[in-house]
């Protein structure tokens, strides 16, 4: 699955999640404009991050925050403590936990080499592949 079809799947979920909750007390409450930020949110996910603790950022209206893909705790900006607590628990969820995982476990595509002295063609490409550029 495309990695744009997994990430608007995720906020699909994530929106109906947040809604879900927040009106579970009050089903009238669903209708609401203060529900209506929870429609609009975004998820940002960068696999080609370089550091080591894989993350996504989560936006909401105005205010943004980053969460640990491993323990799912908030590394980093501001949310409401609430909205905090139930993405953590969404991404808990093992459905989610394996979306944002195959995310990041893509294969990305190999940097070709454009040129490669013949003596040291062993070392950049493997030995049962057809070494020919052409």
């Amino acid at each position: 699955m495309d990695s744009r079809k997994i990430l608007y799947k995720l906020e699909q979920d994530l929106s109906h999640f947040l809604i879900g909750e927040f009106c579970k007390g009050d089903p009238a409450k669903r209708v609401s404009s203060e529900m209506y930020r929870y429609k609009g949110l975004n998820i940002t996910i960068d696999p080609m991050q370089k550091t080591q603790e894989k993350t996504i950022q989560i936006r909401i209206g105005a205010l943004e925050a980053s969460f640990k893909i491993n323990n799912c705790e908030k590394s980093a900006g501001c949310l409401a403590p609430e909205e905090e607590r139930l993405i953590s628990i969404w991404m808990s969820q093992s459905e989610n936990y394996y979306y944002i995982q195959s995310i990041f476990k893509k294969k990305m595509p190999k940097k070709q080499i454009s040129i490669v002295p013949f003596d040291l063609e062993h070392f950049f490409y493997d030995t049962n592949e057809d070494v020919s550029p052409y």
